[in-house]
């Protein structure tokens, strides 16, 4: 039997298992710069955040959404929010999302038919994407129409359901690897002092091809230990350690497969390193007990 195709999520996989640089500014530049970027004391800077968003199924789950509706209740206010998924990745140019009143993707198959009718309808993060188009060499950097992915909307409807804040959701660069995501996350950072709230979704352990084999009756260590890996990691942020992962993780072939899921974090956390932000973890459990769902707020 041929492997499953990881970059398209399906239902039956996960049930199977259960049930068994710079550029000169334009004018419209300059103006977005100005709309987004007035002065901002450490005490109101953005935290930038790590979502584990885990099963689609998330957004029609209150019970597993509980945790990001008291989360987003305590983070402050963004003017716009700026999303990384791991259900993104392209090359470069970095492509941002459409700006313009989108349907949502819904980028997984054989889910209940209510997850299909979920809508998030927040306004298009135009201001936005001129200013990352200032911030990012301007060749390296795309619009699309594209929609948000279910990496992006799945926890944005527990986090902000009255979905009246403008998002914009970036692709990911990852064909230039560990350091480079690293990278693009530092390139990324000014943002946070400009009101943006920066998300990376994804998840720590992603072992899709264990569920072939059932739903564990506890976590397993080798999941575990990776998980406990990357928090020692992010709590003392070494984040060298994270982005030599490959090497350095425990039984890392085994939680990524495939490393999309991984990914974001390490975005995350190049974002946090320019201002030394301090992690803290709002959320520690697993989910199906393989997906881990360590969530971070670094402020």
């Amino acid at each position: 039997m041929p492997a499953p195709q990881l970059g398209h999520l399906d239902r039956r996989t996960f049930n199977a298992g259960l049930l068994a640089g710079g550029t000169a500014l334009t004018m419209e530049g300059i103006r977005a710069t100005e709309a987004l970027a007035e002065p901002v004391s450490p005490e109101t800077r953005m935290p930038a955040i790590f979502i584990a968003h885990g099963s689609p199924e998330l957004a029609i789950d209150p019970v597993r959404g509980a945790p990001f509706v008291r989360w987003g209740k305590a983070l402050p206010a963004p003017k716009a929010i700026l999303v990384v998924s791991a259900h993104w990745e392209k090359t470069r140019p970095v492509m941002l999302s459409s700006t313009n009143p989108r349907e949502l993707v819904y980028d997984f198959g054989g889910f209940p038919r209510p997850l299909y009718e979920v809508r998030y309808d927040a306004p298009g993060a135009k201001d936005l994407a001129t200013r990352i188009e200032s911030l990012l060499p301007r060749s390296s950097v795309a619009r699309s129409e594209r929609g948000l992915d279910h990496g992006a909307w799945t926890p944005l409807v527990h986090l902000y359901p009255q979905a009246d804040i403008p998002v914009l959701q970036i692709s990911m660069p990852s064909a230039e690897g560990a350091r480079g995501l690293f990278e693009f996350g530092r390139a990324l950072a000014p943002l946070r002092d400009e009101g943006i709230l920066i998300v990376g979704s994804g998840n720590i352990t992603h072992p899709m091809l264990e569920l072939r084999n059932g739903r564990p009756r506890e976590t397993p260590t080798w999941a575990g230990d990776f998980d406990a890996w990357a928090a020692a990691a992010i709590a003392a942020k070494n984040y060298d350690e994270l982005i030599d992962y490959a090497v350095k993780g425990p039984e890392v072939r085994r939680n990524h497969p495939t490393p999309d899921h991984f990914l974001p974090l390490l975005v995350t956390a190049g974002v946090a390193s320019v201002k030394d932000a301090k992690p803290k973890f709002v959320l520690e459990e697993f989910e199906y007990n393989l997906f881990s769902r360590r969530s971070i707020e670094f402020v």
